[in-house]
């Protein structure tokens, strides 16, 4: 009842909403200022004014420190306010459409110029080739000698002969140059990412000074996402945030991915952070089916967003950030703030376009001396060609003329690199065209976008659609209102079969003497599997792979919001929003049937399949916020919000599996004549909130956040489902405080700061964990009630972490250098998981028990390193250090380790030991060994093994967890020209082959090479007898390395990469002055090129079959390394 209670409530929020809208007086009014202080500081005036306005000033920073007289001023214009402010001061001022300049004492009269004056003209751009409005351009040395730039970042300026100008612009690094003679002064301006007044967005959406935070946010413009045109935003965020990374699967286009912050803390896998886009809570949820014996990767949602509609993704790391989101940002929140119009002189229209092909770069190490056969141990040992043989112990490719298994005959040679033959050239387009405008008053923007990819597998397609509409407007002084709404269409076909059953681990199985382009054709007249091997179950012929089962899969997707804002003064607001993500993913699979088994008839044809499911999931947030942000006194400032968040979730699953097609090749569900299995599913969930957070701030160089939330949820019991937790941030500029009492740092220290904080959060559970339920289940005909073999648990608790953090950011030789370093550390108790259970439960039950801590470093370093009239060099580096501990499991339940969920079809586990690191990987078959370590060979020379639970997992081959991560990307910018690279590492972690495991027993592994030809291919297993004697017995190459274990295909997963490389060239606007055109830029670029350091044999040492913590340590026929190239456009009109 209570849960129907917490659904029901949002309903009154959407009909305040809708009051609020009705209600609302539509009235244009010119902007007016509310001002009532007492005597104060002009910076403090200025603020106020530009919280009101759209004014934009500039002027000497040591202005802002002057003393101005108290103000009263009710509905004033900026001249009246101005003129209260400044009275006495000396200070004059200018207003020139939207810019005010002020100048201080003296410097209003214009200083003696010598020489002839000369009128320069120009544009001045950003790095993009966008014109910049509203650049301050200004002779050097005469603040009134003046302009700003147009709608088209044109300006005209008279300049003395010896003058200088000076190009300044909030948030780019200012330009001092000297025309020399000539008229036209053209400018391309950089953007100054070190600014001391560098404003982040941060939780809730509300923009905060950086310097005045007391925890870590790091934030990534729009232009550092898309260098290279990554159509994924997850991709594009990859190594360029200290601290957050992505686990990757190797399955093809739209691969799923998995961003964790800060280490993994979840023993159930649960560590992705919270996806927000422009306040909309985003579902970024992983579909996969992926399995040793088969399986799909369908991606992540995420994909669904363009990236080219991206303003800047600010990530919250941890609960010290992200407390105000409750428990759903527990594990962070990636914060995204899109593209919104502003003020032109007519539409601003832009288009984008990138155009990338992509290739296979590198493959599993393969040898290529020894073809198809076995190895003959009757007479000492000898290679002998089968071409019915499954192996590659065959004899040397001598290239002499052999009956092969189609019946012709051709040389015994090597043909080709199969892994790299068998794949395509993918290619890949996408175009994005944005509409903007702006007044003073209100905005919009509308984009379209469309992305269109062929993979490097044949027959693999993935293409989006993307709509994308944003506006908002002044209704009058005391109201506001925006919405936006987007909407997206990604659609798939094809993705790539995974496992023993899909195309690759079939390629790493042929022998080198069989050709690729004899397979192409994989079926005969009868319809029936043609492979080199005959009609197997284990071996399938990678062509019939590709054409007998296919998939495809398509989501629709729509989200957005609409909200209004009241302003009861100029520092009180209201705030009400009604937020929504709906989408429709519809999923189907089908097998033209196997005629495998063994039997090559043509009655096997008839076992034909398809499945169809489809899910809808619906989930909608509203939330009232009330703001304060005043100035009390000259010293002290205070702000405030209070809110309530009441979020609903919805999502329903239908599935039906049907066989025996009428139709053959017409996949229609009418079309079958056997109704093989049906399911239905879904959960309704829903958590309401009250949250609050007071900042305070003295004199902006000592900063005090407190907040609080408490969160009630429909997943846990009565009594334990209101959880409140609280977080405190503290942030001390130490640089602006010692200036303030006169004991300013060195001159090459331009900023230090001390930053402190501590937080809480809780975590409820999935929906219908409390009670054991029945289901049906139709399977073949038959409708059986069936009942979850794990037992629930009424009396669960949420989980709580509990996260403290310290830093310190410093800048050097005004602003050339600096770095942010921060500590943290975080325990998080009370995990809901599962411990085995008595009998009839074999799945065991949900209880609380568990603690995992997560420490470690994060360092930002930035830097420009050279900085000249047409040249510079700018070089960031990201580096982070966690470590994932177990500190206990459930010592009451006798629980002392635990493996993650994953295939048990493998030969390895991946789990974890209370005391020890997260993520420690397992062979459930080890050498036995001696007490010196020797490994002891039976008495048929092959290795002994030990295959006893409680023994392997006491000695683990890995772990998952890197030692460090870390990026550096360097950028040089020369004229209109821009160089700009990103070398992605981590150093240490593991990672299991079973790729080359399987390759090795086949004969085909690289490591195979040493076969022991000379000695007619017997060899001598390296240990001792039981008896403890150095074991001399000679087995043949393929026993011996049949018998090899998963321990010794354990590889270091460190590796340096170069993931991105972009050179750009930006037009000069006077090339471009008789075109429409009034921006142009295009870039070279380049991903995934190739890898500087790596120890796994030609494989990927970052991607798995999926993104769980379980695959990541596998590699197993997942798709080859692939790199891409390309060219971007962007356009401006």
């Amino acid at each position: 009842m209570k849960g129907n209670q917490l659904m029901r409530k949002p309903k009154l929020l959407r009909a305040l909403l809708i009051l609020l809208f009705v209600a609302a007086p539509i009235q244009w009014t010119r902007a007016q200022i509310v001002l009532s202080t007492p005597k104060t500081t002009l910076g403090t005036v200025i603020k106020n004014i530009k919280s009101q306005s759209n004014y934009q000033f500039f002027y000497d920073d040591k202005l802002a420190e002057t003393p101005v007289n108290a103000i009263d001023v009710k509905n004033g214009s900026l001249q009246s306010v101005l003129d209260a402010a400044l009275q006495g001061k000396g200070i004059t001022y200018k207003i020139e459409d939207n810019i005010v300049y002020l100048s201080a004492p003296g410097e209003s009269q214009i200083p003696q110029q010598t020489g002839q004056e000369r009128t320069v003209t120009g544009t001045v751009v950003d790095a993009t080739g966008e014109a910049l409005i509203g650049v301050n351009v200004q002779v050097k040395g005469n603040p009134t000698a003046g302009t700003i730039t147009d709608f088209e970042g044109n300006y005209s300026l008279s300049v003395p002969g010896n003058g200088e100008v000076v190009f300044s612009y909030i948030g780019y690094r200012s330009e001092t140059l000297k025309p020399d003679g000539k008229n036209v002064l053209n400018v391309t301006m950089q953007e100054d990412t070190q600014q001391i007044g560098e404003v982040v967005v941060t939780a809730l959406g509300i923009k905060r000074e950086k310097k005045m935070l007391g925890y870590a946010v790091q934030e990534l413009k729009s232009d550092e996402l898309n260098k290279t045109g990554d159509p994924s935003v997850t991709s594009a965020l990859q190594g360029k945030v200290a601290g957050l990374q992505m686990n990757t699967s190797a399955t093809g286009l739209g691969g799923s991915t998995k961003i964790t912050i800060r280490g993994n803390s979840s023993l159930t896998d649960n560590n992705q952070p919270l996806w927000i886009v422009d306040g909309v809570p985003f579902s970024d949820n992983s579909t996969s089916d992926a399995s040793r014996y088969g399986g799909v990767d369908r991606g992540s949602a995420s994909m669904d967003i363009n990236p080219d509609d991206i303003e800047s993704i600010s990530v919250l790391k941890g609960p010290n950030a992200a407390a105000l989101y409750g428990s759903r940002a527990g594990n962070g929140v990636i914060l995204i703030t899109t593209k919104k119009g502003t003020k032109k002189d007519g539409l601003g229209i832009r288009y984008s376009g990138n155009f990338t092909w992509t290739a296979i770069g590198e493959t599993l190490d393969m040898q290529r001396r020894y073809g198809q056969g076995h190895i003959d141990t009757k007479d000492a040992g000898t290679a002998v060609y089968d071409k019915a043989d499954s192996g590659n112990w065959g004899p040397v490719l001598d290239g002499s003329l052999k009956q092969a298994w189609n019946g012709e005959t051709y040389a015994y040679s090597s043909y080709g690199d199969k892994l790299k033959d068998y794949f395509d050239t993918g290619f890949s387009h996408t175009h994005n065209v944005s509409v903007s405008n702006g007044t003073e008053k209100s905005h919009f923007r509308t984009s379209f976008g469309y992305s269109d990819n062929d993979g490097v597998f044949p027959t693999e397609s993935l293409s989006r659609v993307n709509a994308d509409l944003n506006a908002g407007t002044e209704l009058n002084k005391w109201m506001s209102m925006d919405g936006k709404i987007s909407l997206s269409r990604t659609k798939a076909d094809n993705r790539p079969l995974y496992g023993d059953y899909g195309a690759i681990a079939q390629l790493m199985r042929i022998p080198n003497n069989v050709r690729l382009d004899d397979l192409k054709q994989y079926s005969d007249a009868t319809h029936a599997h043609v492979n080199w091997t005959g009609p197997t179950a284990s071996i399938r012929n990678p062509y019939y792979v590709l054409h007998q089962r296919q998939n495809s899969d398509e989501r629709w997707r729509a989200f957005g919001y609409y909200g209004m804002k009241i302003n009861f003064t100029d520092w009180l607001h209201l705030s009400a929003k009604y937020a929504f993500d709906y989408y429709r993913t519809r999923v189907q699979s089908t097998n033209a049937g196997d005629g495998i088994n063994g039997e090559a008839n043509t009655s096997m044809i008839t076992n034909d399949s398809m499945d169809r499911s489809e899910e809808n999931f619906f989930e909608s947030n509203a939330e009232v916020i009330l703001m304060g942000d005043r100035q009390l006194t000259d010293n002290f400032r205070l702000g405030f919000n209070a809110g309530a968040n009441f979020m609903y979730q919805r999502s329903e699953t239908l599935g039906v599996g049907v066989g025996n097609m009428v139709d053959k090749g017409n996949w229609m569900l009418n079309a079958a004549n056997l109704l093989r299995t049906g399911k239905e599913d879904g959960y309704k969930r829903a958590m309401n909130s009250v949250f609050g957070s007071v900042q305070m701030a003295w004199k902006e160089y000592l900063s005090l956040d407190l907040t609080a939330r408490n969160d009630w949820s429909s997943t846990l019991p009565s009594g334990n489902n209101s959880f409140f937790y609280p977080s405190a941030n503290l942030s001390f500029v130490v640089s602006d405080f010692l200036r303030s009492i006169d004991k300013p740092l060195p001159s090459w220290v331009t900023f230090a700061k001390a930053r402190l904080s501590a937080a809480q959060v809780g975590k409820d559970t999935s929906p219908y964990q409390l009670y054991n339920t029945y289901s049906f289940k139709f399977d073949n005909g038959v409708l059986t009630p069936t009942k979850d073999n794990v037992k629930m648990n009424d009396r669960l608790k949420p989980e709580i972490a509990t996260s403290y953090e310290a830093g310190l950011d410093m800048k050097f030789l005004n602003n050339r250098l600096g770095f942010d370093f921060t500590y943290y550390y975080s325990k998080t108790k009370n995990q809901i998981m599962k411990v085995p259970a008595a009998a009839p439960w074999s799945g065991g039950q949900w209880v609380n028990a568990g603690m995992v801590t997560n420490q470690g470093v994060e360092l930002m370093l930035y830097s420009t390193l050279v900085e000249m009239k047409d040249f510079a060099f700018d070089l960031n580096v990201n580096m982070a250090h966690n470590v994932s501990k177990v500190k206990e499991l459930a010592p009451e339940e006798n629980v002392n380790y635990m493996f993650f969920n994953g295939d048990g079809n493998f030969p390895v586990k991946v789990g974890t030991r209370a005391g020890h690191q997260l993520g420690e990987i397992y062979a459930t078959s080890l050498y036995k060994r001696n007490e010196n370590g020797d490994i002891i060979v039976n008495e048929n020379g092959l290795p002994m093994t030990v295959t006893n639970e409680s023994e392997y997992v006491n000695k683990p081959i890995g772990n998952i967890q890197p030692k460090l991560t870390m990026s550096v990307s360097p950028t040089f910018t020369y004229k209109g020209i821009t160089l700009s690279a990103l070398f992605d590492m981590k150093f240490g972690g593991d990672i299991f082959s079973y790729s080359e495991m399987l390759a090795t027993g086949n004969g085909l592994a690289k490591r195979t090479l040493n076969r022991g030809e000379e000695n007619n291919y017997m060899m001598v297993f390296p240990g001792v007898t039981e008896s403890g004697e150095v074991n001399t017995k000679q087995v043949s190459a393929s026993e011996y390395y049949g018998a090899l274990q998963a321990e010794d295909f354990i590889y270091d997963a460190s590796f340096i990469k170069l993931k991105e490389l972009s050179i750009g060239y930006s037009f000069p606007s006077s090339m471009l002055k008789k075109t429409p055109v009034n921006s142009l830029n295009v870039s070279f670029v380049a991903r995934n090129l190739c890898y500087l350091m790596k120890h796994t044999p030609g494989t990927s040492p970052e991607g798995g079959y999926d993104t769980t913590m379980f695959s990541q340590a596998i590699d197993y026929a997942s798709l080859p390394f692939t790199r891409t190239f390309g060219i971007s456009i962007n356009l401006g009109f």
